[in-house]
């Protein structure tokens, strides 16, 4: 049995994309079942609850000696703690490389496009395409609407766009009015507590020797958190303390305004200790990143 799985605190192509690729798995005649490292999302579970699928279970089992694969990351802070002892037999995925060693080489499949979910579908034979069905194809076309904020992220391609197109045929919407649900339930904030939110979407990295934790909150307007920056800020510090990070990012996106406020909590980087506001920033990945290379210092 291969167990797919995607990152800790999942999004929706951590989940959606797992789901998938054991269904893709399964059509190639190898036993596969996937599994959710953690809560779903409102906008995770409004795709499974549009699509009438049942969501992958928690996974609450180590993976010891188990083969495993892979969906939307390769770093191992980014997976359980029995990861590393696992045998790794695959990788779909749309990040940079984290550092990950295997036992035995893995069939692995990376791509800088906009999702998981798109490169997924790039993967499957005609044959293989003409076996998924329209909830199936909800799920894939949510994934890469969600992690492309419906097209607008600059991690945006070609590739996706055209996926996108296909799907939504496959899928049977339109899909202006499934992009605006989509985009209504991703950025929901309302009832969540400050633990919630920073836990919502946050990952954690290794740069320049320091462990950094980057949690993502997309919002149609800053004004929906503003009466939660003061816990928010509590929230970070404690987190920092509690996880041994050297720096908590908060990135509050208006995807709108298409542009990010940089908040910091941690010891180590006196230097980000102010918010930022970077115009043109939605991507994690591909702009987040990169700013955060630049402006972390080395383990001294």
């Amino acid at each position: 049995m291969i167990h797919v799985i995607g990152h800790l605190n999942p999004d929706s192509d951590a989940i959606c994309s797992a789901y998938m690729t054991a269904r893709w798995l399964n059509m190639r005649g190898l036993q596969a079942t996937a599994w959710r490292l953690g809560e779903a999302n409102r906008e995770t579970r409004f795709l499974f609850e549009r699509a009438g699928l049942e969501m992958p279970a928690l996974l609450e089992m180590p993976l010891t000696d188990l083969d495993v694969w892979l969906v939307d990351f390769t770093e191992p802070t980014q997976g359980p703690e029995t990861l590393q002892d696992s045998n790794i037999v695959g990788i779909i995925d749309h990040h940079r490389l984290g550092g990950l060693v295997t036992r035995l080489p893995p069939e692995v499949w990376v791509k800088p496009v906009g999702s998981s979910a798109t490169l997924l579908w790039q993967l499957m034979s005609e044959t293989e395409r003409a076996q998924i069905t329209s909830a199936q194809a909800l799920l894939l076309l949510g994934a890469m609407l969600s992690d492309t904020v419906a097209l607008r992220s600059p991690t945006t391609t070609p590739d996706d766009r055209q996926a996108v197109d296909e799907l939504a045929t496959l899928a049977g919407v339109d899909l202006t009015t499934f992009s605006a649900d989509l985009l209504s339930a991703k950025t929901s904030v309302e009832g969540l507590s400050a633990s919630e939110l920073l836990q919502k979407d946050i990952k954690r990295f290794t740069i320049h020797g320091q462990q950094v934790s980057v949690a993502q909150i997309e919002l149609y307007a800053l004004s929906q958190v503003a009466d939660m920056m003061v816990p928010l800020r509590e929230e970070m510090a404690d987190y920092a303390m509690r996880s041994g990070a050297d720096l908590v990012v908060l990135m509050l996106t208006d995807i709108n305004a298409e542009n990010s406020q940089l908040w910091f909590a941690g010891q180590r980087q006196p230097q980000l200790s102010q918010p930022v506001t970077v115009e043109g920033m939605l991507s994690r990945k591909k702009q987040m990143l990169p700013w955060l290379d630049s402006h972390v210092s080395a383990v001294k």
